[in-house]
């Protein structure tokens, strides 16, 4: 299985980096990052790009067959705005249309070939699977007041209602995995994180497990598609794990 990572450098991604090269249904991981890794592993290939928004020719050819995605780019919190939307909502979003749109075009001959001169048959797609790493802060309800950062909890919420607006438009081959932790705590216990542990928190070694068993099994988690476990094509395309859910899982 190919997958996508993107945030391999930061504090959760350097995990998921480690857990995805010791998979063994992983053949193949692409890290899209703006510098080389130090890593070396022969699982392992690096897309440079310092452009997030626009993907230069050689990181496109990377992406060829990739059949999951985790995207754990980004910070707890942003002071700008502007970056915020930029990082948070502007560049995955590129790299979902991005793979929505190269998934379509590998489908086109299988479909055309399935369906010969009567185009009577069907063709089931397999599914990409995007596991996001968003944050339990985050609002989806843009209305809804909030006593601490505001601006950057809705711009969160924002693009978890977009990824899961995009399954639902495109449930034959996409699905969303929205990641909603605690607090984010190191494997190794520390007193700092004994205190940010009395909160909603999970060990950043079982947040990546379980990201990474989203990304190669897919299922499980709280659907939201057109209704309240319930979506308009009846699949299965969207689903949101909060902190509990992660820590259960285990």
């Amino acid at each position: 299985m190919k997958i996508l990572l993107a945030g391999s450098t930061g504090f959760i991604g350097r995990e998921v980096l480690d857990q995805c090269l010791q998979h063994p249904a992983i053949t193949s991981l692409v890290a899209l990052s703006r510098r080389p890794l130090e890593i070396q592993n022969p699982k392992l290939s690096v897309a440079v790009t310092h452009d997030f928004l626009d993907y230069p020719a050689d990181v496109i050819d990377k992406l060829e067959g990739v059949e999951g995605c985790i995207w754990s780019l980004g910070k707890a919190w942003m002071p700008s705005n502007e970056q915020a939307r930029e990082v948070c909502v502007d560049y995955t979003m590129v790299a979902v249309k991005a793979l929505t749109a190269m998934h379509n075009h590998a489908d086109a001959p299988a479909a055309a070939a399935a369906s010969g001169p009567d185009h009577t048959a069907t063709v089931h797609k397999k599914k990409i699977r995007f596991v996001y790493l968003s944050g339990g802060a985050a609002e989806r309800d843009q209305t809804k007041p909030l006593w601490f950062k505001q601006d950057y909890r809705r711009i969160r919420g924002t693009i978890e209602s977009l990824l899961l607006g995009h399954a639902r438009t495109h449930a034959d081959i996409f699905e969303a995995h929205v990641m909603r932790p605690g607090m984010v705590l190191a494997k190794e216990s520390s007193l700092r994180d004994l205190v940010r542990g009395l909160g909603p928190s999970v060990k950043v070694d079982k947040l990546a497990a379980e990201m990474v068993r989203r990304v190669v099994n897919g299922e499980g988690g709280k659907r939201k598609g057109g209704g309240e476990g319930k979506d308009d094509t009846d699949e299965m395309t969207g689903f949101v794990v909060e902190n509990g859910e992660i820590l259960s899982a285990m």
